[in-house]
């Protein structure tokens, strides 16, 4: 599968995820998570879930960024059958747009239900998508949306970020569509954070006060070409 993920720029502030509009999507989908519990706390328990099998854990090094994945079994959030539930928690460098442009890392939790190919799963993960919509996005300030088509004009990927006021980096991003490699659909949502002091914390870009989603919507229009190598699944466009 291939693997990628986005650059952002960002400053970090340290500011909690527990407070709302996170919590309910989290009870919903997330089996454990690292906003009501210290970030080594998290890890622990998914070391400790039965439930959890941890194909990869790459710790931390001088060389290397932090990286976790692996499946559930006997869980599955959605609302549709799916092959295969995977989380991967993978750590990121960004950049600060300063003028210094300072070098930093934030964490991306992302959790994939992941089916079969055809037209059938195609609509599954589809409508998996528009229920969340549906059933979340009141709950955030705003929201940024769109569409990749494919042959015919045919819709076969889309993607929702939603945003946190004042933050202009979204925290929650919602996807589905088609798997690279493997032609099989998925219904995707993926956290971005940063750890700080053990604890999970918003991050939010300089400037937003003036130019408040415009950079998050840059990187939304961007094409997989311009993306870094990384360890989070994207669909192909």
């Amino acid at each position: 599968m291939k693997k990628i993920l986005l650059p952002f720029f960002i400053l970090i502030v340290s500011t909690s995820y527990s407070q709302n509009p996170l919590q309910p999507l989290l009870k919903t989908y997330f089996r454990s998570h690292p906003f009501d519990m210290r970030f080594s706390s998290f890890i622990a328990s998914l070391q400790q879930d039965p439930w959890f099998a941890i194909e990869t854990y790459d710790r931390r090094t001088d060389t290397s960024f932090f990286y976790l994945t692996g499946t559930y079994k006997n869980f599955n959030p959605f609302h549709y059958p799916s092959k295969e539930i995977r989380l991967v928690l993978a750590e990121q460098e960004i950049i600060h747009t300063d003028s210094l442009k300072t070098r930093d890392t934030i964490m991306n939790l992302q959790l994939m239900g992941i089916s079969d190919s055809g037209a059938v799963n195609s609509k599954f993960v589809e409508k998996e998508f528009k229920r969340f919509h549906k059933n979340q996005a009141d709950r955030f300030s705003s929201n940024t949306h769109d569409t990749f088509e494919g042959k015919n004009a045919r819709i076969t990927a889309e993607i929702y970020n939603y945003f946190v006021s004042p933050f202009s980096i979204a925290p929650i991003t919602i996807a589905w569509g088609l798997l690279p490699d493997t032609n099989q659909y998925a219904f995707t949502i993926t956290i971005r954070f940063k750890v700080k002091e053990n604890m999970s914390t918003y991050i939010v870009s300089p400037g937003e006060h003036i130019v408040k989603f415009g950079f998050f919507r840059i990187i939304e229009n961007a094409r997989p070409d311009d993306w870094s190598d990384g360890k989070l699944a994207i669909f192909i466009p």
